[in-house]
């Protein structure tokens, strides 16, 4: 295979030495909503702009072939406690328990490929539809997905070839627009002499900056008082791998972003709702660590969930434990434009897969606000079911 490079020290001056360029579209590829075959969004297409540019007008091509492939990866050290009892006899053994085998292993997502007929002009333009079902491109320390579109160029009698490939990012939003009606969800509990509820939306867009949850409290107990609620994030990573015993779950991953601490206002009481909020945690600095958005593919799942703290006032004779309450969320963010027919199919299919939850739609602004399905993704086709390929093991 013959491959052409360029020593020039520009970028823009080694390009004009390429025989072929291959350009992908500015245009953000993205999907929007769970991947599943219920979400009447599945049904758009959604297709990968491009174009092929022939610098090298003495070269007669004669194949072009584009390939799309996409592939999961993980790489990481599991302990030995998460594989079934039959496949390691030396729980016994102190030393070997405690030990950690290493899992890695890459599986193919997805392969399109189209051919392109060269005809002698200077650039052919390009759509490549792609399936509904494909995660978005992600990397993590342990796990990735990503997307690459790589062109084949072969041409004369002498088996002349070039190849070329451009990285492609898939994106998935769980919100098809700001103007979107997002479900809110009713929590409620009774500890003792302390009875609580809380509303909150089952999905939040980073845009937006924080979260916010609606909450009321009842202390039936005298001279019991609350002192202060702490609210925090938490992003749990759940990785997962295939062996021929079946899938094994690792022990999640949870970072707690930090909290906010929330004191009733002067000449209010507990019985009042109260809006509390906690800020999306966004920084540029990679030192700090940013909230990922919902992530759902072959070996990782990133969720989210809201942590409340409920702290009383310290009482004579009294051991007042904080009271914790958990609620998950769904943390997505907005496409960067999105075209009347989406908001027009969403708005007509939402109803009728929206989830069997109590729920009070909360609009957010807008008077196109559509409905929106936000239950949590599901891989399809299963991990397990995707290349049977086993990962390869390694033991420390």
């Amino acid at each position: 295979m013959k491959r052409f490079t360029a020593s020039s020290t520009t970028e823009a001056s080694a390009m004009k030495h390429l025989p072929v360029i291959l350009k992908i579209s500015d245009a953000p590829v993205y999907f929007i909503g769970p991947a599943t075959r219920d979400n009447p969004m599945s049904h758009i297409r959604t297709k990968l702009m491009g174009s092929v540019i022939f610098q090298d007008r003495k070269i007669k091509w004669n194949r072009v072939t584009l390939q799309f492939l996409g592939k999961a990866g993980i790489d990481i050290e599991a302990p030995r406690s998460v594989f079934p009892r039959e496949t390691t006899n030396d729980f016994e053994d102190p030393i070997l328990a405690n030990a950690t085998t290493r899992i890695h292993t890459v599986v193919p997502i997805c392969e399109i490929e189209k051919e392109l007929i060269f005809s002698g002009e200077e650039s052919i333009e390009f759509g490549l539809h792609l399936p509904s079902h494909l995660p978005a491109s992600c990397k993590t320390k342990n796990s990735f997905v990503e997307y690459t579109l790589v062109a084949n160029f072969s041409a004369g009698t002498f088996f002349k070839k070039y190849r070329t490939h451009e990285t492609v990012v898939v994106n998935r939003h769980y919100l098809p627009s700001p103007s979107a009606m997002i479900p809110s969800i009713d929590y409620s509990g009774v500890k003792e002499w302390f009875e609580w509820s809380a509303e909150l939306p089952k999905a939040t867009a980073i845009e937006s900056g924080e979260v916010v949850i609606a909450f009321r409290c009842s202390v039936e107990k005298e001279t019991v008082e609350v002192d202060r609620i702490e609210f925090a994030l938490e992003e749990i990573e759940s990785y997962r791998f295939c062996t021929k015993q079946g899938v094994h779950s690792l022990p999640p991953v949870v970072s707690r972003f930090p909290a906010t601490t929330y004191h009733f206002p002067a000449f209010s009481n507990s019985s009042e709702t109260h809006f509390i909020r906690a800020p999306m945690p966004l920084s540029k600095n990679p030192q700090v660590k940013s909230i990922h958005t919902h992530q759902f593919d072959p070996f990782l799942e990133i969720s989210h969930r809201c942590k409340l703290m409920v702290h009383f006032n310290k009482v004579q004779n009294l051991v007042l434990k904080p009271v914790t309450m958990e609620f998950p969320i769904i943390i997505t963010d907005f496409p960067p434009f999105i075209s009347d027919t989406v908001l027009s199919i969403a708005s007509s299919a939402s109803n009728a897969v929206l989830p069997q939850v109590q729920t009070q739609l909360s609009t957010g602004g807008g008077d196109d606000a559509v409905n929106v399905d936000l239950d949590l993704p599901e891989y399809t086709p299963r991990y397990e079911e995707s290349s049977g390929v086993s990962p390869s093991v390694a033991t420390n």
